[in-house]
């Protein structure tokens, strides 16, 4: 409300349910623009001017939250952001590379695809049981765990990248399932 840029810090749990300060407890300086609820959790979206990107932090991990005398700047990114869109693309609100990717998928997960990414959608029929969609997502752990539920049902096409990541996920996951050496 007062158009000026706040600062706090921000904490992740450990084991032992004790508080650990990301950035050795120094503090994150950004311009507010908007609270969303994603997942039960509240997060508010910002610009850093330090990476020059919007950004978003879980509400409940922010402390020492403090109103700075400088002005907020941002504008422009903040207006040309989707907030819907956003939350459509940020899984669960992890955070990941952004890119447009193809799914190839069976056509018993249209109303999966279109509940995720929007009614707006382009499905594209491939063959008789199949339809491939692109969308833009951030591709991050979450999506891949998205990905995941929907099992053999769907494919990662593109980008290369995107699904390189998906198949060192899966690797790093599967081998915590083979065999180990007994202590």
């Amino acid at each position: 409300a007062r158009d000026r840029r706040i600062r706090f810090r921000y904490f992740d749990y450990t084991v032992s349910k004790e508080r650990r300060f990301r950035r050795d407890g120094g503090y994150y300086v950004v311009s507010p623009f908007a609270l969303t609820w994603d997942d039960e959790n509240y997060y508010l979206v910002a610009y850093d001017s330090e990476a020059g990107i919007i950004k978003h932090f879980r509400v409940d991990k922010m402390l020492d939250i403090g109103i700075l005398d400088e002005a907020r700047d941002g504008q422009e990114s903040f207006a040309a952001l989707d907030m819907a869109e956003y939350a459509k693309k940020v899984f669960g609100m992890f955070s990941g590379r952004e890119g447009r990717v193809r799914l190839r998928c069976e056509n018993g997960l249209v109303g999966v695809v279109l509940d995720r990414f929007g009614q707006e959608s382009i499905l594209v029929p491939d063959g008789r049981n199949h339809f491939t969609v692109t969308v833009d997502a951030v591709v991050s752990p979450q999506f891949f765990g998205w990905l995941f539920g929907l099992g053999d049902r769907v494919e990662l096409l593109a980008p290369d990248w995107a699904a390189a990541a998906f198949r060192a996920q899966l690797d790093a996951v599967g081998a915590n399932y083979g065999e180990k050496q007994k202590d």
